[in-house]
């Protein structure tokens, strides 16, 4: 009991911003629960890919995710998720980075009966101006909106799903540069619910028409040509509480105009408050 009255002050403390990647998986969480998520990233990599080559360039970046997702299944079933992001890195000193809001629209559930879930949805984000022109950030902008389509299949055994596969492709476009492309895949394991494995690979790609240049000012993102692939893999474990803890890590196998050679660690504190 104590455990829940400290986890729900905190969670009211920082609604907003408790630290997570933002959901995408075409699965919603349970209706009107709220979805607390407390996320550390850090992010270490030594090098940059630029106009002239590999550039020498070291960091090691710590960020903070605070958000909290809940779900509606009235008469439509929608999902909304409010994010902020923390972060201190080599550029700048620890400060807010950016604040989002994803709303989503599930069109098609595989868990009722349908082929494949199918979700929809839209994340718009404010950027602070530090962050903005933050090399070790993919930040376009200063408003941003990413319009994004997930779709994924699970395999149940009585009330437990098995094994789930699912992908999302993202288009956005800020207030400045050019727009960018998102295309992750993922497959996850799940043993009765308390133990999950995922293998995940996620890249973003740039239309910008400009390359990376250290001896210019850096404006964000936004006009730059890049491209990035990370794959990784994260374990998950599930406690009677309902609360959950997962490690994640990553590693980023191609990048352009971009840091390269990128090793990124992740832990994830995730608490539901029934509504």
């Amino acid at each position: 009991m104590k455990w829940r009255l400290l986890a729900t002050s905190l969670f009211l403390a920082c609604v907003g911003g408790m630290l997570s990647a933002t959901e995408l998986a075409p699965w919603f969480g349970k209706t009107l629960e709220i979805e607390g998520r407390a996320t550390t990233r850090v992010q270490c990599y030594n090098l940059l890919d630029t106009k002239s080559g590999s550039k020498k360039h070291p960091a090691c970046d710590v960020f903070v995710d605070l958000s909290a997702a809940t779900a509606v299944d009235l008469i439509v079933n929608v999902s909304a998720e409010l994010e902020a992001v923390l972060a201190a890195t080599r550029h700048r000193s620890f400060g807010f980075d950016s604040f989002l809001f994803t709303g989503r629209y599930l069109w098609l559930n595989d868990v009722i009966g349908d082929p494949i879930s199918l979700v929809t949805g839209a994340t718009i984000s404010k950027v602070f101006r530090p962050a903005r022109h933050d090399i070790g950030v993919f930040h376009h902008g200063g408003i941003q909106c990413e319009f994004h389509v997930a779709a994924g299949k699970e395999f149940s055994c009585e009330q437990f799903w098995l094994s789930r596969g699912w992908g999302v492709l993202g288009l956005g476009i800020a207030d400045q540069g050019s727009p960018w492309l998102r295309a992750n895949l993922a497959w996850e394991r799940n043993w009765w619910n308390r133990h999950e494995l995922k293998i995940f690979m996620d890249s973003l790609w740039g239309l910008g028409n400009r390359s990376l240049n250290l001896k210019h000012h850096f404006p964000g993102y936004g006009p730059i040509h890049h491209q990035s692939i990370d794959t990784g893999v994260r374990y998950r474990i599930a406690f009677e509480s309902g609360a959950a803890l997962s490690f994640e890590y990553a590693y980023r196998l191609f990048a352009n105009n971009c840091p390269e050679y990128v090793n990124l660690l992740m832990v994830r504190l995730f608490y539901p408050f029934g509504l």
